[in-house]
């Protein structure tokens, strides 16, 4: 299994707080979030279509 990291900081995503997710746009690309950018609304980019969001 391939371990998951954020999207934005490229932190490892364990423990609680973290989440995974598909693009909102495009439903392809994962996307990882960590509890600290998730708090910071630290933007993050689709590899897979570049939308960017929080």
């Amino acid at each position: 299994m391939e371990e998951q990291r954020c999207s934005s900081c490229g932190a490892i995503l364990f423990g609680e707080g973290n989440v995974v997710f598909k693009c909102p746009k495009c439903g392809e690309s994962k996307i990882g979030r960590c509890s600290n950018c998730r708090d910071q609304s630290v933007t993050y980019v689709c590899k897979a279509c570049g939308f960017e969001g929080p």
